[in-house]
């Protein structure tokens, strides 16, 4: 090939390679521009989302409401329930409020230098700092970095909203820019300074002072400044009161000067100075007890209630307190001061709390409520003694979960029972041993005494408590879910509890006696729960109201079935065998009272749940971490029970408990609980009538008379192994013969375990086949003897006397079946 062919070719072939680049470079020019096309498309498609959602956002963002904006010292007043003031909430001290012409210059500076070193510049948002949480939050290991501007903080805590959402921050932003255009900076650094969380319960920076320093804000060096200007970001982290928190405390106080220093706050000197100063805080956290102290149990549960519903209403648990402390409030309670006096003087009275337990260091403890019968809380204590300090409120607190005993019988057993007509006050139980957990784990339940009765009516079986009885009624009777039912009517959800020691009052989650005595309201309020209230209503500082409390109600018993378990209970308190016979009455019984004790497993609790038309009180004692209640102190629940209910009714006139149409009484006996008849008022215990109180339609018809008691000839010389007497026998001579009357089961008692405690009406009941076994046929003589024996016939001149009379009294004696007397 010539050098002209070659050089053709070598062009031909550029050329070709040529054309072959320039095409690859237009398809991927093509692709780019596609490319470039779609992002642009998908870029204006995100951002007219974004937009929209912005807003939307926006234009769905509410304004700061003026309650909001309230947080100024406004002192709140709480009053009685006449409307008189018991106290001044005048800020829990550890919420108290700061002019920001008190608060020092170095305070101010640190916070701003740390949170927001743009704040007098942005207008509300910082949109370097926006930018620079954006980049951190997409820069692979960066820790997080914060974009919310002390303006956005103050929103956050204004609204109570932190939550995490684009949403939130766009409202967010929206708002601080609203903020600043209506407030001055100097205005928002205020409103800062005493809204945010300072740990330890610590509102505002006022308080924080208070509590790590003992000083007031306004007396706080520079290093204390930068100190507190630390803990906010991380309270828990920066707790100067652990000692891993005081470490990390100082660090960041180092942090904030270098700050201050470098963005011109201070100078090096100050910088220095600050440095090498100690700090000296406080030991512990003594402002909370200080500051409880002066705040009543009562107060304590209203502050509760009102915070619970104004969160009800939106507003964040901060701002709700804030509002109770420091928004200028009228709160009026529902105490009633002579009441509440009432029970203050006894609870503060250590006789009744004199420590007599030797198995304990422990102070004893107890714990009341009082209600009326619209559910109004009239009165509470939650511990023994003065109140000093923060102390567990045992009254109504949700934390405190004690054993009820035998006081929730009433509630989760007969009250409903009696409501569904499946027992009445005469129903009979027979209380023997039974093993409701099997044979082989020995007789469950055992009544308090190990003993047992026999045959038992409700009344009696309230009466004396007895545990048999109520385990019977509740598993074969009522049945379980019926009383699961009936608790949950009055607020005391146990649907997790099915299981029989519930019935005894054994519970796995336990109760207070605010519960309790709400609990027992509906027996005194014609059968209605009331939610308990300790307050009616809440008045903003202008009078407006901002919650109103309405009793909130529920149908437990109809009218009749709670007159009939007052009348049970009143039993309890005043007739022989009752649990509270003495201490349960008032005005030497001239008040008519009703109730129930409780004695928990071991003696850990003891309980008296009691009533007039009146009031409803409910008395715990024991102690807080369980000891057996030692025999010198078990009546004390019951003995402080009566002595803060007798100063409450001492100037109130005795009326009875009002009695609904609807009830009948008949005369019945109290061991067959049918109609009575003779047999039964001669019972070998005493009379067994009872006038008793039924529900219309339940009670026995007049011809359903008792036959539980039946009359027996029995032979006084002839007795079984527990000394009753035998069935006379066709031997048995007159003069060992005499009628009694005895019992006679309608179940058979048969032991199920041999050494099995007998029931104590035992010997009561009908010996059925069981002759006399000292008295058979006598030996009979020989007639040729007889014969002999036949005296002459007298001279009817004789004056001695008639051998035949001899004769036959021997004959009598001999076959006394065949020769009577009368026969001859």
């Amino acid at each position: 090939m010539n050098s002209r062919t070659e050089t053709a070719s070598r062009r031909t072939q550029k050329s070709s390679k040529k054309k072959r680049t320039n095409k690859t470079g237009r398809i991927i020019l093509s692709i780019f521009r596609v490319i470039v096309f779609f992002a642009v498309v998908f870029s204006v498609i995100i951002g007219g989302i974004l937009a929209g959602m912005t807003l939307a956002y926006v234009a769905t963002t509410e304004d700061l409401t003026a309650e909001q904006l309230v947080l100024t010292g406004f002192t709140t007043r709480v009053y009685d329930c006449n409307g008189n003031e018991i106290m001044a909430l005048q800020g829990d001290k550890n919420r108290e409020m700061v002019d920001f012409k008190d608060i020092p210059q170095d305070l101010k500076d640190a916070f701003v230098a740390i949170e927001d070193k743009r704040f007098y510049k942005h207008p509300g948002i910082d949109v370097k700092r926006i930018a620079g949480a954006v980049i951190n939050f997409f820069k692979p290991g960066a820790s997080s970095y914060g974009g919310s501007t002390i303006t956005q903080q103050v929103i956050k805590n204004l609204t109570g909203n932190d939550e995490r959402s684009v949403k939130r921050k766009i409202q967010e932003w929206k708002l601080a820019l609203s903020l600043e255009r209506n407030l001055s900076k100097d205005q928002i650094l205020e409103l800062y300074l005493n809204l945010i969380y300072m740990g330890q319960n610590c509102y505002g920076v006022q308080a924080a002072a208070q509590t790590y320093f003992n000083k007031d804000v306004s007396e706080l060096t520079l290093a204390e400044c930068a100190s507190l200007a630390g803990i906010t970001n991380l309270p828990g982290k920066y707790d100067p009161f652990t000692e891993k928190g005081r470490e990390n405390n100082i660090k960041r106080q180092r942090i904030i000067l270098k700050e201050m220093l470098d963005q011109g706050y201070i100078t090096e000197a100050e910088y220095q100075k600050a440095i090498n100063e100690e700090l000296k805080f406080a030991e512990s956290n003594k402002r909370t007890a200080e500051n409880a102290s002066n705040q009543p149990y009562f107060i304590d549960q209203v502050v509760k209630d009102v915070k619970r519903d104004l969160m009800a209403q939106g507003y964040s648990e901060e701002v709700a307190i804030r509002m109770i402390y420091n928004g200028g409030l009228q709160i009026y309670t529902t105490m009633d001061p002579d009441i509440q006096k009432a029970m203050d003087e006894v609870f503060t009275d250590e006789k009744y709390f004199t420590k007599v337990n030797k198995k304990t260091s422990q102070t004893p403890q107890a714990a009341m409520v009082i209600m009326d019968p619209n559910g109004y809380v009239r009165a509470l204590y939650g511990g023994s003694g003065e109140k000093i300090g923060a102390p567990l409120n045992r009254a109504s607190d949700p934390q405190v979960q004690r054993q009820p005993g035998s006081t929730f019988k009433p509630i989760a057993i007969y009250g409903p029972a009696i409501n569904e007509r499946r027992i009445t006050a005469a129903t009979i139980v027979d209380d023997v041993p039974v093993y409701m957990l099997g044979v082989d784990k020995g007789a469950y339940p055992n009544n308090f005494d190990y003993s047992y009765a026999g045959l038992t009516t409700i009344r009696n079986a309230i009466k004396r408590s007895v545990n048999v009885v109520a385990a019977k009624v509740w598993q074969d009777i009522l049945g379980p879910d019926l009383s699961l039912e009936y608790l949950d009517k009055v607020n005391l959800n146990r649907d997790n509890e099915r299981y029989l020691s519930l019935a005894l009052g054994g519970l796995n989650q336990g109760v207070n006696p605010l519960q309790m005595a709400a609990a027992y309201v509906p027996f005194v309020s014609k059968g209605i729960y009331y939610e308990p209230m300790t307050y009616t209503k809440v008045l903003d500082m202008k009078g407006n109201v901002i919650l109103e409390k309405k009793p909130k109600s529920t149908i437990v018993y109809d009218e009749t079935a709670a007159y009939v378990m007052v009348d049970m209970l009143k039993s309890v308190v005043s007739e022989s065998g009752g649990t509270a016979v003495g201490l349960g009455q008032l005005q030497n019984g001239k008040m008519p009272t009703a109730g129930k004790t409780g004695t928990t497993s071991q003696n850990f609790d003891k309980w008296f749940v009691g009533f007039s038309p009146y009031y409803v009180g409910a008395v715990w004692y024991g102690y807080d971490h369980n000891v057996s209640i030692s025999s010198a102190e078990s009546n004390r629940a019951l003995q402080i029970w009566h002595d803060v209910m007798e100063k409450v009714h001492e100037k109130l006139e005795p009326i009875p408990f009002a009695e609904p149409e609807g009830i009948v009484r008949k005369r019945i006996c109290i061991y067959s609980g049918k109609i009575a008849t003779d047999l039964c008022a001669s019972d070998p215990r005493g009379s067994a009538v009872r006038t008793e109180l039924f529900i219309k339609g339940t009670e026995p018809s007049d011809d359903n008379l008792c036959d539980v008691h039946v009359k027996a000839r029995v032979c006084k010389d002839s007795t079984d192994a527990n000394g009753k007497s035998l069935l006379a026998g066709e031997y048995c001579p007159e003069s060992s013969v005499e009628e009694k009357v005895f019992i006679r089961r309608p179940v058979p008692y048969v032991p199920v375990k041999p050494g099995e405690k007998a029931p104590a009406d035992l010997i009561y009941e009908l010996p059925e086949g069981e002759y006399c076994n000292v008295h058979g046929p006598a030996e009979v003589p020989d007639l040729e003897d007889i014969v002999d024996d036949i005296p002459d016939i007298p001279n009817e001149n004789s004056s001695n006397r008639n051998p035949w009379i001899d004769f036959f009294d021997e004959l009598d004696q001999t076959f006394p079946r065949i020769f009577r007397r009368d026969d001859r």
